[in-house]
């Protein structure tokens, strides 16, 4: 099983590779403001707002990354005719 998603990665196109890699890179910049807000949170407990705000991007930024990839997987299968 392993092996075949390493199959899978090294024979995405060139372009799904880089779609995947800038929405990855994409998606930890979101981690790390949602990170940045909820550390301000915990050392001013200014407004459980902030808390919320910080879970909801720290959530979406995890949604996005694990969409990128399968998305780029799909569309690369889609583009083979492997699908």
């Amino acid at each position: 099983m392993i092996f075949n998603l390493k199959s899978i990665f090294y024979n995405l196109e060139k372009q799904t590779k880089i779609i995947i890699k800038n929405g990855v890179k994409f998606c930890f910049l979101l981690c790390l403001i949602s990170i940045s807000i909820l550390l301000t949170y915990d050392l001013s407990f200014a407004s459980p707002v902030l808390f919320d705000v910080g879970i909801i991007l720290f959530k979406m930024s995890l949604l996005f990354s694990v969409e990128f990839l399968i998305c780029g997987i799909v569309v690369d299968s889609l583009k083979k005719n492997l699908i």
